[in-house]
């Protein structure tokens, strides 16, 4: 059984800017002798259309870190329960320029404990475990076609140790590793919501 509800609100500031919302929370829940819902009908966070500042399907579930998987070229994760919040503040720059500010948060979680991704379970803790980020970007509206360039970073980072989770403190623009791991560019097609 799964539900889906996308929440929206726009409002016009001024002839060329607008302050863009969007909500999301979704459930899935496996039944009968199922254990977990199967993989195409669970739910993900991250990349272009999500929590930008982390790349496609790489956060979650909850606390758990994907980096300790066993295989570390299979990153996608999936949960059964999703909460998503984005806020984008879009205005005109010039004829066919627009730009963006925006900040999102988020997460998922599994119904069920899964021994291969501790954390993953949704508990009473779990706004402990929202994932933040913020950022900026371009968008080139040629009318038939929105091409869009998000450059984001994380600013709040779940499956580091709890008093770390906020990573505020050791953003260094100059540093060319932290810039490799933290700045994450999405490129895409039309409005992100």
């Amino acid at each position: 059984a799964k539900t889906e509800q996308d929440l929206r609100f726009y409002h016009k500031l001024a002839e060329k800017s607008q302050i863009a919302t969007r909500l999301i929370a979704g459930m899935a829940y496996p039944y009968g002798n199922s254990l977990y819902v199967p993989y195409s009908r669970q739910f993900y966070v991250g990349g272009s259309n999500s929590i930008r500042a982390f790349r496609a399907r790489t956060l979650g579930p909850g606390s758990f870190d994907p980096r300790s998987a066993k295989n570390p070229f299979f990153y996608d994760q999936s949960g059964d329960i999703k909460l998503e919040f984005n806020a984008e503040y879009r205005a005109n720059i010039y004829k066919f320029l627009n730009a963006a500010v925006f900040a999102d948060a988020g997460n998922i979680w599994l119904v069920n404990e899964d021994p291969a991704r501790p954390g993953g379970k949704f508990s009473k803790d779990w706004t402990k475990e929202i994932a933040v980020g913020a950022g900026v970007g371009l968008r080139l509206d040629f009318s038939i076609l929105i091409l869009r360039l998000d450059l984001a970073m994380p600013l709040r980072v779940p499956y580091l140790e709890q008093n770390q989770r906020w990573v505020l403190d050791k953003v260094n623009f100059g540093n060319a590793a932290w810039r490799k791991d933290n700045l994450i560019l999405n490129i895409a097609i039309g409005y992100p919501f």
